[in-house]
C-alpha cells in the first residue's frame, strides 16, 4: 500500500516542483513600447516593439535609445531590396555598446515567432556567436523569412510612412561595401514605454562588435568584420 501511495505522490510532487520553477513573464499585460526613429532630414519611422517576441532585446534597444546612444549615428549599410543597418558608434560595422545580450531566437533555444518580413526590425550579431548582439540593428526592406530562427526580430513598422522612409534609405546609391554614398544620419531614436521601466540583462564586453556583412549576393547574411 505504501509503495502505491509513493507512486501516486511522486508525479504530483514533480508537477508541483515544475510549477514552482516556471519563470513568469515580467512584462505580461504590458503595452508594447513604441520606437520613433527621426532622421536628420526630418523623416520619421515608427515601430511597435514586441515584448512577447524578444523581451530582453526590446529592453536593451529601449535603454540604449532613451539614453541617446543612437543619436547622430548612421545607417551605414544598405543592401537594396533586403535591409538597412545602423546602431554602430563607429559607423563601419565593427562597433558595439560595450556589452552583449543573449540571442532571442530559435537557434539559441528561444521561441520567437516574429518573421523577418518587410518593416521588421531585428538585431545584428556575429555569425560565430549567438549571444553577441549589442547595439547594431537592421530593418528589413524585403521579405527574408530564412533569417527567422537566426536573428532576434523584435519589432515591426507601424505605418506606410515608415515603410516609405525605409524604401527611400534603401534606394540610396552605395559603394562596393554597401555603404551609402550620402550619409543617412539618425537625429534621434526614442522609445515610449507607457511608464513601464524595462530592465535589460546584459553582459559587459568591451570587444562587443557585431556586424552583418553585406554579401555580394545581397542576402545580408551577417558575420564578424
Amino acid at each position: 500500500m505504501k509503495r502505491w501511495l509513493a507512486a501516486l505522490l511522486l508525479p504530483l510532487l514533480l508537477l508541483a516542483l515544475a510549477g514552482c520553477s516556471r519563470e513568469e513573464d515580467p512584462y505580461a499585460g504590458v503595452a508594447n513600447p513604441i520606437a520613433t526613429i527621426t532622421m536628420d532630414d526630418g523623416a520619421v519611422m515608427r515601430f511597435e516593439l514586441m515584448l512577447s517576441a524578444a523581451p530582453n532585446t526590446v529592453a536593451n534597444f529601449t535603454a540604449l535609445a532613451n539614453e541617446g546612444f543612437y543619436d547622430g549615428l548612421e545607417f551605414f549599410r544598405v543592401v537594396p531590396g533586403v535591409l538597412i543597418q545602423a546602431g554602430d558608434p563607429r559607423n563601419d560595422g565593427t562597433g558595439g555598446a560595450g556589452h552583449t545580450i543573449a540571442g532571442e531566437f530559435a537557434e539559441n533555444g528561444f521561441e520567437n515567432d516574429l518573421s523577418h518580413l518587410s518593416g521588421v526590425i531585428s538585431m545584428a550579431r556575429r555569425t560565430d556567436d549567438k549571444n553577441s548582439a549589442s547595439s547594431q540593428f537592421f530593418i528589413m526592406q524585403g521579405n527574408y523569412p530564412e533569417y527567422d530562427g537566426q536573428y532576434a526580430a523584435f519589432g515591426k513598422a507601424l505605418d506606410e510612412e515608415t515603410l516609405s522612409v525605409i524604401g527611400d534609405i534603401a534606394a540610396q546609391p552605395v559603394d562596393g561595401a554597401y555603404m551609402p554614398l550620402t550619409h543617412q544620419v539618425i537625429r534621434s531614436i526614442r522609445v515610449e514605454t507607457h511608464g513601464v521601466e524595462l530592465q535589460p540583462v546584459v553582459v559587459p564586453d568591451e570587444t562587443a562588435a557585431p556586424s552583418p556583412s553585406a554579401a555580394a549576393s545581397g542576402t545580408g547574411t551577417q558575420s564578424q568584420s
